[in-house]
This record gives structure tokens, sequence and C-alpha cells, in this order.
């Protein structure tokens, strides 16, 4: 698998190369991917960016204007759209880190209890 040469805008930022290593690392990517990755590392960027500003503010996520309404940060905002970049990129790019669903104990319906005490019943009324 050839390592992409990451872009000087990518590696000139401790957090984009970070991010550029963590999404190129065991897959597959070809030359002409390097553009969107980049974009995708820069949304990911934006989305550390305002979750620091928020930390920042001690977690307010809202402020009062000169009018006296509140409001919510700008940031707010900003991450939903990153957001949306952000999985809007990763489908350009076949990325699909997903969590997979622990496997699940087996779970009793209103339906099946019914049915089991109906058959429980009918085993009783038999004998």
């Amino acid at each position: 698998m050839a390592k992409l040469k990451k872009p000087p805008s990518i590696k000139s930022d401790d957090y984009k190369s970070a991010k550029w290593d963590e999404i190129t690392k065991d897959r597959n990517f070809k030359e002409s991917d390097i553009p969107t990755l980049t974009l995708l590392c820069q949304w990911y960027a934006v989305v550390q960016r305002c979750i620091d500003d928020i930390d920042d503010a001690q977690g307010q996520v809202a402020f009062m204007n000169d009018m006296g309404d509140l409001k919510a940060f700008p940031q707010i905002g900003i991450m939903k759209q990153a957001s949306a970049e952000i999985r809007a990129l990763n489908k350009q790019l076949g990325i699909n880190d997903e969590v997979k669903p622990s496997e699940s104990k087996k779970k009793a319906s209103v339906i099946s209890v019914v049915q089991t005490k109906r058959s429980n019943r009918s085993a009783k009324a038999a004998n």
C-alpha cells in the first residue's frame, strides 16, 4: 500500500497531520483522493476548534446579546455543518467507521411473553 504524500497545509498543522495519519492508516487511497482527504482533515480541525472554544467558555453553549436575547454560540451551528460535511466526505471516500453493535442478548417481546404464558397455561390445563 503506497503512502500518500501529505500536502503542506496538513503537514504544517499537528492536529491535521495526526488526523491524516489516522484516516489513511490501513486504507488504500489514490493520489486523486488527496484533495478530498485534505478537506476532510480541515473539517475535523474546524470541529476541534469549536470544541476548544466551547471548553474555553467553561462549557457554555449560549450567551445573552445586547438586546437581552439568549443566543446559541455560533460554534454549535458550525459543528453541525462540519459534522454533515465530514459524513459526506467519509461516504465519498468509502470510509465506514460505524461502531458495530455488540451481540445483543435475546430480548423478549410482549407477544413472545404472552405466547409463552398461554402455552404454559395450556400445558397445565392438559395435565
